[in-house]
């Protein structure tokens, strides 16, 4: 249990499991008895995606069963049961004013056998896309459109490998943007390779690859290799967290360097936008911590700090205000506790009333799975219990939670 704090004001919302579900029509039973033969998963699950699935254009593998209301902003959960290596994913309503809580969990689908399962992009209306996280499982695990209104579930086809007789491919991120001038989506592959044999000094090179898809979710066409002029050194810039897309450009913080990389999806070019003067000055280390990345709020792109393990109570972010100028504006974010010793929670977005919605990095496994909402106006905080779970989700503690996202409203 939580301890109290003077001043934080708590409200736990009881969520119940719904275990009633609608049957699958007659032609996705046959089909998921075809692909599933004498498997005892439930009807919602997706097949297992072999590397050879390199198709041209999307293929619809399921429709989940389970209902789901467009009123409202949800969260989207997933977790990985290390016992049966399969991904659960679930959702759950977010209700505004007059009293913010969280709606009953619903279960989505499950996806078998992904090695330590997949994560979940940004969420770019209706979309999110479901990848593996790291190298070197990219070339085997599926990359998938989820549209969690109308419950469909796509595959995109992999992008083709390179040589391996003649590249050592040492990290590859997958990155999603939303282009509004051409209504298109578009995946971007990014890949830092090493020629064989190597050379001294080591030449580091990146290899972009991109599919396009219209608004509809469709492929329009195959993976097309790009060769933009890059304004930043490859060993230099090597990607170091997850992607935002904000006025139509993918933007992502590096390992190493001073500035923010930003692909824009239009021109398909990449430029720099300078990382705040103070925010430099605090985060001295020229090396990311884990839990610094970026986020949008309310339509900006903004940047956590990795400054709560020196002032414990405090975490400080940046809001791009000024996204042409690069005009950046520093709020602080004052928890009535110990930031690291409390779960070390880190905003992932916001809600339609502006509250930010901020998760958990890490729990004890005694402890329960909750999200916690900051009102920048007021700066007061309403933590709210996630419930209905599995018991195997709340015994292993957060570190099985690959996802925990927002999206509607």
């Amino acid at each position: 249990m939580m301890p109290l704090f003077l001043g934080w004001r708590f409200s736990r919302a009881l969520l119940k499991l719904n275990t009633t579900t609608t049957a699958a029509t007659a032609t996705a039973t046959s089909l998921l008895n075809l692909i599933w033969h004498n498997s005892h998963e439930p009807a919602m699950s997706l097949m297992r995606f072999r590397s050879s699935c390199r198709s041209l254009h999307l293929r619809e593998l399921c429709t989940s069963t389970s209902t789901s209301t467009s009123d409202h902003t949800h969260l989207l959960i997933s977790a990985f049961n290390t016992e049966t290596s399969n991904q659960h994913f679930f959702s759950i309503p977010i209700f505004h004013p007059p009293k913010l809580c969280l709606g009953s969990l619903t279960p989505l689908f499950t996806l078998p056998s992904h090695p330590f399962g997949l994560t979940s992009s940004q969420y770019l209306n209706p979309f999110f896309l479901l990848h593996h996280a790291d190298y070197p499982h990219y070339d085997h695990t599926p990359i998938l459109a989820y549209n969690p209104t109308t419950q469909q579930t796509l595959t995109l086809p992999l992008d083709p490998p390179l040589p391996a007789a003649t590249t050592t491919t040492w990290n590859v991120r997958t990155h999603f943007g939303f282009d509004p001038s051409t209504k298109h989506y578009k995946v971007l592959r990014v890949k830092w390779t090493e020629p064989i044999p190597r050379s001294i000094p080591k030449v580091i090179n990146m290899v972009f690859t991109v599919l396009t898809l219209d608004s509809n979710g469709s492929g329009s066409g195959s993976w097309r290799r790009i060769n933009p002029v890059l304004p930043f050194d490859p060993k230099k810039y090597v990607n170091g967290g997850e992607s935002v897309c904000v006025n139509g450009a993918i933007h992502w913080l590096t390992s190493y360097g001073d500035s923010i990389v930003a692909f824009d999806l239009k021109d398909e070019k990449f430029r720099l936008i300078p990382l705040p003067h103070d925010y430099k000055d605090l985060n001295f280390d020229s090396f990311r911590f884990q839990f610094e990345r970026l986020f949008e709020l309310g339509g900006c792109l903004a940047l956590i700090s990795d400054n709560a393990t020196q002032h414990h109570f405090t975490l400080e972010l940046w809001i791009l205000k000024d996204y042409n100028n690069h005009v950046w504006v520093k709020e602080s974010i004052c928890f009535p506790f110990r930031w690291r010793k409390q779960g070390q929670p880190i905003p992932i977005g916001t809600i339609p009333t502006g509250e930010i919605l901020l998760k958990p990095l890490s729990l004890d496994e005694s402890a329960t799975a909750w999200v916690l909402f900051y009102d920048m106006e007021g700066q007061s905080f309403k933590k709210i219990d996630i419930t209905g779970l599995p018991e195997w989700v709340y015994s292993s503690g957060t570190r099985i939670i690959r996802t925990i996202s927002v999206y509607g409203g």
